[in-house]
């Protein structure tokens, strides 16, 4: 997987922004992961690229532009990013909160997240590449 653990983030290791634990980098990708908690820290190109390799469908032309999240309302701290110490976001993607930051466009998932929306993304796009009759069929049976 490619994974080191001495590739800093703007001169300096990125730590886990829920347990302190130094996140490693995947090095072939802009992606981090704490072991301890299994959270994971992505670029948002990143994000767009898993994205459409599990549903194409999100890209009609090939390339996936902006990963749409809605904000979401909260009365609990923000969560620092772990590369800036900006608060981030709060942020809805398929069902799931997560923590954006607009500074350095990185997403932050606690462990098992990130799974989570993908496996969203891949049941959406086995639903679109239904007929449209089977769909409709679908919500009537339901």
């Amino acid at each position: 997987m490619g994974l080191a653990r001495d590739v800093t983030y703007r001169d300096r290791a990125i730590q886990c922004s829920r347990c302190g634990t130094e996140l490693v980098r995947n090095t072939a990708h802009d992606t981090w992961q704490c072991r301890k908690c299994n959270a994971v820290l992505t670029g948002i190109g990143e994000l767009a690229h898993a994205l459409m390799m599990v549903a194409p469908h999100l890209a009609g032309d090939g390339h996936v532009r902006d990963v749409p999240m809605i904000g979401r309302r909260t009365a609990a701290p923000p969560l620092a990013c772990p590369a800036c110490g900006d608060g981030m976001e709060p942020v809805f993607l398929g069902g799931v909160e997560l923590d954006r930051c607009t500074r350095d466009e990185l997403v932050w998932f606690d462990g098992g997240e990130l799974e989570l929306v993908l496996d969203v993304a891949r049941e959406q796009d086995r639903a679109d590449d239904r007929s449209w009759l089977r769909r409709v069929l679908d919500v009537w049976l339901a």
